[in-house]
């Protein structure tokens, strides 16, 4: 009995540590935003946060904590996208998919200019809007003029993680449409390099907000990434 205490107490001592401890993470350089300010023609962003982009995105370990976040880069949004999704009835028409083209193009360093033709459940219908980023603020502003007889001001700010994902937070100011006072705000969700995904919420009348459906832009003869595998 002493006998097996003894080995006990050696075994405790003399090998306990070494499962004890956890393996330690070896140490990394964590990337970081270099100081400066330097414009680069036609980009909405500067030369040193252009390149924490690529170094952030050539690297071949995971994100750390320590990491520089990645800044959104408005560019994204130059392109032509496949539009499909599916809202319910409102005010601004009947309950059904939407599908259609929106065509994004650069009017300078960060503004843009974009058509869309789509068709809903009732009526075909087009889409001119104008967007402009203020990468300081993290703030896009996107002004959409509706051949359905409507006019609206999507506004607020872009949030980012780690992860490269980007969320555009927005909401419009309240305006009238078919007699009925119309309020929408909602997500504009940045997915991957080639599709985003609009989730919108809709108030008439002052009533609570209900959902208003959810829209993917697909970047033109891209493959998308599914959507059941994003968050």
């Amino acid at each position: 009995m002493i006998k097996s205490a003894v080995f006990l107490l050696l075994l405790g001592g003399t090998f306990s540590p070494a499962f004890a401890q956890a393996p330690r993470r070896p140490p990394v350089d964590p990337v970081k935003l270099q100081p400066g300010q330097t414009a680069v023609p036609g980009e909405c962003l500067t030369k040193e946060e252009l390149d924490l982009i690529t170094e952030l995105e050539g690297l071949r370990r995971p994100t750390v904590t320590e990491d520089a976040q990645k800044p959104f880069n408005p560019r994204y949004l130059v392109g032509r996208w496949n539009i499909e999704g599916n809202v319910p009835e409102s005010p601004l028409g009947a309950a059904g998919t939407i599908a259609g083209v929106e065509t994004v193009r650069r009017l300078d360093a960060c503004s843009y200019e974009s058509v869309m033709q789509a068709k809903g459940p009732d009526r075909s219908f087009t889409v001119k809007s104008t967007m402009v980023y203020d990468p300081k603020a993290k703030y896009l502003v996107r002004l959409e003029q509706d051949s359905r007889g409507f006019q609206l001001l999507k506004a607020g700010p872009v949030g980012g993680d780690l992860g490269g994902y980007f969320t555009h937070y927005w909401e419009a100011p309240p305006f009238t449409h078919t007699g009925k006072k119309v309020r929408l705000k909602g997500t504009t969700f940045f997915a991957s390099p080639v599709n985003y995904r609009f989730r919108g919420q809709i108030s008439v009348d002052d009533q609570p907000f209900a959902n208003y459906g959810t829209i993917w832009w697909q970047r033109d003869g891209m493959k998308a990434a599914s959507p059941s595998s994003l968050p």
